[in-house]
């Protein structure tokens, strides 16, 4: 008690909780002792017996003979490892008792110096009432007096944020959580999360570890500029939408064994939470386009030399785990905002330098999985790329051998072939599917090289690997297996990438209606099977996919104006128009963007007359049209198959592919 008494100034509730832990160590220490010896006179009394008089009784196995002497040294070696064991579980339980007290005793200490070097006060005044005024049923407020230490404010928090009544309430939440830290509040709540009327409070689970995940929402509040007031920052919405993106969230393509994340960073927090929220109710999808700020606001602070996000990269302890999150991060971010952004160019390189930066010469699967990792940046990177026709940022092969996975892979398979194919159509003027959607016409202004023997081995190369690795990666799992359905609908996807490049390359208009028979052909029948996916599989949610499988519906519209259309045209060009529409993320988003330029192009069949459009879907693409199949780049037998999807039949009729 002498170094208390150092601090005649200190808090009277500081004081009585430093005297608790003092008169709490011993207690503790005396009844550590007692059970110590009540161990040793009981229970191992009990058992020293017990197994005494099993061994007396007990017959030799080997039918030798054992002497007394041998057995009382048997019976004594099992009592001292007996002993040996329940003294180290003493030690253990009074070793973590000890870095129990000691955490407390730290942390008091540390509240109570910082409290003396503030020097606070209180002052009469409407507001939180603190534990001395709410015993003497007083208002008060804590405020620095004129001579405390300078106010210490994060470099990122704006000048117009230090007003007075801001720099008071950010100092009430600061006491309110060290009381509630130190079970001084009388009745436990949360700071500034006083329910709304008519607002659905969450239980809480004690056995929850979410100690984490308020320190990561903390550091996002005071890296982001903004009120502080919001319902973005309510605990009961992030505890909401943190768990939803655990149960709901399907498992990523790259990251197949979905994880949970119950230590997760800032930058990891944020994309978690934007996520929920855009594919959350609607009250919570309302608050999206604040979530998207806090992200974005979180991305840059790896920018800033020194920032609160950034720091924890430079240190020595930690830094793998909190690097891996951070990219993993990035690459959901990318994810969701594929087709919104024209940044994610930069967010790809973010990511691509923290993991050469961060990765370790060994890596633990089971910890961190960087090799899967880098193959979901380089998806990020090539969806991107495939969209606006340019060039991949992240090379194919690895630079780190620890991050280099092997060739028969199958992500890595179908990541070579289109890093192979966009490098060598990227630069070259042609037009990009993004251009059809963005209604940006620079792409097309320039006129195209001519489609040259090299680039028709290129785009068939293409085609025909795309080709191998379906038939490769079908054979394996069982008929309704949910990664074969994966790979179909990768295939699929891709497929109409390659097309979309080959097409235009060869000089064709994608654009026009009046293309010739023989060149649409194989085009519509991919874009058929492409927009059948939705049809067929709800759990598409990707930006990549929506965009691909949109711009199959243009291309299927201009088939129908060409009078090439199908019965079913229009009926699944409706079902992906009403799923695009099925969201409650607020207005301007990709969605409502896709489906209004679709619902543009399906006016334009609403103005023919009802016996031309009958016309039109009454004369379906077949082989009695005589029809030039030299513009063909993919197997004719696989793209049959694609019509009538596998995954979809029984057993006793699936396709023999070889």
């Amino acid at each position: 008690m002498e170094a208390v008494d150092e601090f005649p100034d200190l808090m009277a509730s500081i004081a009585t909780d430093i005297d608790r832990y003092v008169r709490g160590t011993l207690a503790m220490s005396t009844e550590l002792v007692q059970t110590k010896r009540d161990l040793g006179r009981t229970k191992l009394a009990e058992t020293v017996a017990k197994r005494r008089r099993a061994m007396k009784n007990k017959s030799l196995q080997t039918g030798g003979v054992l002497t007394v002497a041998e057995g009382r040294r048997m019976v004594q070696r099992r009592v001292d490892a007996d002993l040996a064991a329940a003294r180290q579980r003493v030690q253990a339980a009074e070793q973590r008792a000890r870095n129990g007290y000691k955490r407390w005793f730290e942390a008091t200490a540390k509240e109570a110096l910082n409290c003396r070097r503030q020097k606070m006060k209180c002052r009469m005044e409407t507001g939180n009432t603190c534990r001395r005024c709410q015993r003497a049923g007083l208002p008060c407020i804590f405020v620095p007096r004129a001579n405390a230490s300078a106010l210490m404010v994060p470099a990122s928090l704006p000048l117009r944020e230090l007003q007075s009544l801001d720099v008071t309430r950010d100092l009430l939440q600061r006491v309110k959580a060290i009381e509630d830290h130190l079970g001084l509040s009388s009745i436990p709540k949360q700071i500034n999360q006083e329910p709304k009327v008519g607002e659905i409070v969450e239980p809480w689970y004690d056995d929850e570890p979410l100690d984490k995940l308020w320190e990561a929402s903390a550091v996002l509040e005071r890296c982001v500029p903004g009120p502080r007031d919001g319902p973005h920052w309510r605990r009961s919405n992030i505890r909401h939408l943190w768990k939803t993106f655990h149960d709901k969230m399907p498992g990523l393509h790259f990251l197949p064994s979905k994880q949970k994340f119950s230590s997760p960073g800032p930058i990891l927090l944020a994309a978690m939470l934007y996520c929920s929220s855009v594919r959350g109710a609607p009250e919570h999808a309302a608050i999206a386009p604040g979530y998207f700020t806090i992200l974005c606001c979180a991305i840059s602070q790896l920018s800033i030399p020194c920032s609160e996000i950034g720091l924890p990269l430079t240190s020595l302890e930690g830094a793998e785990e909190y690097a891996f999150q951070v990219v993993l991060g990035l690459v959901l971010a990318g994810l969701l905002n594929e087709g919104n952004i024209r940044e994610m160019g930069i967010w790809i390189s973010i990511a691509y330098r923290l993991l050469l930066e961060h990765c370790p010469p060994q890596v633990d699967e089971r910890h961190c999985d960087w090799r899967r990792l880098f193959n979901g940046v380089q998806i990020v990177d090539l969806e991107v790329a495939s969209l606006h026709l340019s060039s991949p940022v992240i090379p194919i092969e690895p630079p780190l051998a620890v991050l280099q996975v092997s060739h028969r892979d199958q992500l890595y398979r179908l990541s070579r072939m289109m890093h192979t194919g966009l490098s060598h159509f990227s630069g070259r003027g042609l037009p990009t599917i993004w251009s059809c959607f963005s209604g940006d016409v620079t792409d097309t202004n320039s006129s195209p090289d001519p489609f040259s023997p090299v680039d028709a081995a290129v785009i068939r190369d293409w085609a025909r690997n795309l080709d191998d690795w379906l038939v490769k990666f079908t054979k394996t799992g069982d008929d309704l297996d949910s990664q074969r359905k994966t790979v179909f609908r990768q295939y699929i996807l891709h497929r109409l990438v390659v097309l979309s490049i080959y097409h235009p390359a060869k000089s064709c208009n994608l654009r026009s209606s009046s293309i010739s028979l023989n060149e649409q052909h194989e085009l519509l029948v991919s874009a058929r099977a492409t927009l059948k996916l939705h049809y067929n599989d709800k759990s598409i949610w990707s930006n990549w996919d929506l965009v691909i499988i949109s711009w199959a519906a243009l291309i299927v519209i201009h088939g129908i104006e060409a009078g090439v259309g199908e019965s079913d045209d229009l009926r699944n060009i409706w079902v992906h128009l009403d799923i695009l529409q099925d969201t409650n993320e607020p207005i301007p988003n990709l969605r409502t963007k896709l489906a209004a330029i679709l619902e543009q192009n399906i006016q334009r069949l609403h103005t023919l007359s009802p016996s031309v459009t009958n016309h039109m879907l009454m004369q379906p693409l077949n082989s009695g049209m005589n029809l030039d199949y030299s513009w063909q780049i993919f197997d004719q037998a696989i793209m049959s198959e694609v019509m009538d999807p596998f995954w979809l039949r029984t057993a006793e009729i699936q396709p023999n592919i070889q």
